[in-house]
């Protein structure tokens, strides 16, 4: 099967069971003549392509379904996942990047740093304690979350402390390396490394504030040997270590404690490849000398996407005993990749490092972009053509690392590029209006006409605000009423103007409910995203849209 129509016709998760009672059989590797590491996925989204995971959450939160039904849809997700990338001809197909929460917690987790307010007593973490981290429950709250670096996605927050007791709580992911070699798939099973994991967390409540989390590192690299040691016992080849700090600018102690760490593990490191994987943005030089200078670690993973200049700093130099995981697949995005010009930056890194040290990768976890293009039926056609979910990303992975081998789908890269050619000269994206009033800009049209004293005058005497205004900034909860109301609309069991009507009555509730609470500046509460755009909505109030 061409790399063409294997990205139009291959859906993996067309025969997902609910809850399928027999496990899935063995998987057969396809046979393919690729030069062996050759492609690697960084991670995978694990909602499902229909949202089966959210669906078999929400069934198990209300009671509805039980635990072992969960898990059973999580089986079905993971397998259709690794199967898919198998059968696509992926070499590093990684595994424990799935998470029924949050991958952060499943390191909490792992490392059996559970907040005392959850009452767990030891032994291996389930989900009333799991899930209680996550959501709180009847006596007390969630943990914090916050963004995953500069991403949309949000994570649970660590909440760390010179009296916790780490111990190793969690064997997820071995089970999960376990579970895919019973299929016949060798993974490489990722884990959040030590020093992103420190930098992440924040001090627990009664800890004060200048305590330094990296204090903490002696402590929990012990479980991480545990880790690497049973995953090396249980045949792993490769262990994936995820250190995205490393693209921050880094204080000196900070570079200094990743260094420690990684040459305290360094003897576990024995007997398996080690792969460092960063993203997000560029690692600098000083991280990157550090970074590659590590002993008993077999490759490093960039982003080539963000990282703008890490292309020239490993024209600087690179070790000549290490794989470079080459991040040249966006994985923040839903646009098909550019194959000819990312072919062109792979030839380049081969003239580096060597040609049978690139690895041609995703530039982080395709977590950040939707699943399958294929459930997009109703997508206008030329618009689909433009796109490339995360099932479609993991097609131009192998589709570049054939190319690099002599094996080039001429017709998937010909389709490529008849698709960005069609995107850069659509009318749809391009308006010479636009582009004409843009070439007649003066740097006088990037100037405000009025100072900052004067707008800051005016706009408080229109919104006569306090010096500290209020606001919830976000959107209200969505409830169990208006889902309702969305699927009734959606079934065409309401007409239009119900559905409207429905909308502007949680909007008006909403807007009460703060001037009740005196807040200062009001939100319309984005009842429905499809609606927040219609000012229709929201002319009446004075409120901050949210767009």
């Amino acid at each position: 099967m061409t790399q063409l129509s294997l990205l139009h016709s291959l859906s993996p998760f067309s025969s997902l069971s609910r809850f399928s009672i027999t496990p899935p059989p063995r998987f057969s590797l396809p046979s393919f003549s690729i030069r062996a590491m050759t492609s690697h996925i960084v991670g995978y989204p694990r909602i499902g392509p229909k949202r089966e995971l959210k669906f078999a959450l929400e069934s198990f939160w209300e009671g509805k379904s039980s635990a072992e039904e969960l898990k059973q849809v999580a089986a079905d997700l993971r397998f259709s996942i690794w199967k898919q990338m198998a059968e696509v001809g992926i070499k590093y197909i990684p595994s424990n990047t799935f998470s029924y929460y949050d991958h952060v917690l499943d390191t909490t987790a792992m490392l059996g740093a559970v907040p005392p307010r959850y009452g767990w007593n030891g032994g291996e973490i389930g989900f009333d304690v799991y899930f209680s981290m996550a959501r709180g429950n009847a006596s007390v709250p969630a943990m914090e979350m916050t963004k995953w670096f500069d991403t949309n996605y949000h994570y649970i927050v660590p909440e760390l402390g010179p009296d916790v007791k780490f111990s190793y709580a969690s064997h997820k992911a071995v089970e999960e390396y376990k579970e895919a070699k019973a299929l016949g798939l060798d993974t490489v099973p990722v884990l959040i490394g030590p020093l992103s994991y420190l930098l992440l967390s924040k001090p627990a409540k009664g800890v004060d504030k200048s305590f330094s989390l990296l204090s903490l590192v002696e402590k929990i690299i012990p479980i991480y040997k545990e880790v690497v040691a049973e995953l090396k016992a249980a045949g792993a080849t490769w262990i994936q270590f995820d250190e995205p700090s490393l693209v921050l600018d880094l204080e000196a102690l900070q570079l200094q404690t990743f260094t420690n760490a990684y040459s305290e593990l360094e003897s576990s490191f024995s007997g398996v490849n080690i792969l460092i994987e960063t993203y997000f943005a560029d690692v600098p030089i000083q991280t990157y000398k550090a970074l590659t200078s590590l002993k008993n670690v077999a490759g490093f993973g960039f982003d080539l996407v963000r990282g703008t200049r890490t292309l020239n700093f490993l024209k600087s130099g690179f070790p000549s005993d290490k794989y470079l995981f080459a991040g040249v697949v966006d994985g923040r995005n839903i646009w098909a990749n550019d194959l000819a010009a990312s072919l062109c930056i792979l030839q380049v890194l081969e003239g580096i490092v060597g040609k049978d040290k690139v690895v041609v990768s995703t530039s982080c976890s395709l977590l950040h972009t939707a699943v399958d293009l294929v459930n997009e039926t109703k997508l206008d056609k030329e618009i689909k053509s433009w796109l490339a979910f995360a099932a479609q990303k993991v097609v131009e992975v192998n589709a570049l690392a054939r190319a690099l081998v002599g094996q080039k789908d001429q017709a998937f890269f010909a389709s490529n590029a008849t698709s960005h050619a069609s995107r850069r000269s659509s009318p749809r994206v391009r308006n010479e209006n636009v582009q004409r009033a843009v070439v007649a800009l003066k740097d006088s049209d990037h100037r405000r006409a009025t100072s900052v004293s004067a707008r800051l005058a005016a706009q408080q005497k229109k919104l006569n605000l306090p010096v500290l205004p209020t606001t919830t900034i976000g959107s209200f909860p969505q409830t169990i009423g208006l889902r309702k109301v969305r699927r009734e609309y959606k079934a065409k069991k309401i007409t239009e103007y119900d559905y409207v009507n429905a909308m502007k009555e949680e909007i008006s509730k909403v807007v009460k409910l703060q001037e009740e609470l005196g807040i200062d500046v009001l939100v319309h509460g984005e009842p429905e995203v499809k609606m927040t755009w219609s000012s229709t909505l929201v002319s009446n109030y004075p409120v901050l849209p949210l767009l």
